[in-house]
């Protein structure tokens, strides 16, 4: 009997980027323009340092098994005595292939890790679910094939009951992480990969942002994405669809005005308002 685990594959991180589906990651990026998003498929990004912590802090917290396997601290060595350059040849022979952190990095992930478990809303999510499944769909309108890999699926039984993305962030709270969602187009990737569930199963489930800060003493925080955040992000991804497939029909890709038109700039709206005291 199919039970909705098996609408979703688990596959190495790897193969899932490499799929020439489209993703939330790409979508985002059209949206700023098609030359972007361009630039994106044919010269991926080499992962920043700060991208490399994200990647270690969600594997220590969703696959912990994994962890020990895959990332390691850092060892100091002196390479200028014959013993030290063979003592370093020997640990990096015996960690071949792991990612090395600093002892600092460590002990701050590990931190993280415990604050997310004593997080009462965050903890229950974890408690039952799958971590990195990915999904494949095509999208009916624009006939563009499409994937998501959420980090964790909040699993009841063999149902899928939610969506859960864990986010690193500055400031978690409420008003700091909105403006997250906003700039960084959160709220495209909560729509997304709910209605990409929902191509999968046909259910509807919710999405849930647990959201860690970077610095000391790593505040957690939970949050439900609302319907508003669901139906402003489904607007701008059916858009960046749209965009998307005119592109690839016409193998055209424009930067931010296409046809080179000038264009009067005025200052954003929050820079525009100001209070003269008397």
């Amino acid at each position: 009997m199919k039970t909705e685990k098996n609408f979703l594959v688990s596959m190495p991180d790897d193969d899932y980027h490499a799929h020439p589906a489209v993703g939330h990651s790409g979508l985002v990026r059209i949206m700023r323009s098609p030359a972007h998003f361009k630039e994106y498929l044919d010269h991926p990004p080499e992962p920043t340092p700060a991208m490399q912590f994200g990647t270690a802090f969600h594997t220590a917290l969703l696959e912990p098994e994994r962890f020990s396997q895959t990332f390691v601290v850092a060892q100091k060595f002196d390479r200028r005595t014959k013993e030290g350059k063979a003592a370093a040849e020997a640990w990096e022979a015996e960690n071949a292939g792991k990612t090395a952190l600093t002892a600092d990095q460590m002990a701050a992930i590990e931190q993280m890790v415990a604050n997310v478990q004593q997080h009462a809303g965050a903890a229950r999510l974890l408690a039952n679910g799958m971590a990195e499944m990915s999904g494949f769909w095509r999208d009916p309108e624009t006939g563009i094939e499409c994937k998501c890999r959420p980090d964790w699926l909040v699993m009841n039984g063999d149902q899928i009951v939610g969506i859960m993305d864990i986010k690193t962030s500055y400031d978690a709270s409420a008003n700091g992480f909105s403006r997250s969602i906003a700039t960084l187009g959160y709220d495209i990737q909560a729509a997304f990969y709910q209605d990409g569930v929902k191509a999968l199963t046909g259910r509807t489930v919710p999405f849930y942002f647990v959201v860690v800060e970077k610095d000391a003493p790593y505040a957690v925080a939970a949050y439900m994405a609302s319907d508003e955040v669901i139906e402003i992000g489904r607007e701008k991804y059916r858009a960046a669809l749209q965009l998307l497939k005119w592109c690839r029909e016409n193998d055209c890709w424009p930067g931010y005005q296409p046809n080179g038109e000038i264009e009067t700039i005025d200052l954003p709206r929050w820079a525009a308002k100001f209070e003269i005291e008397e």
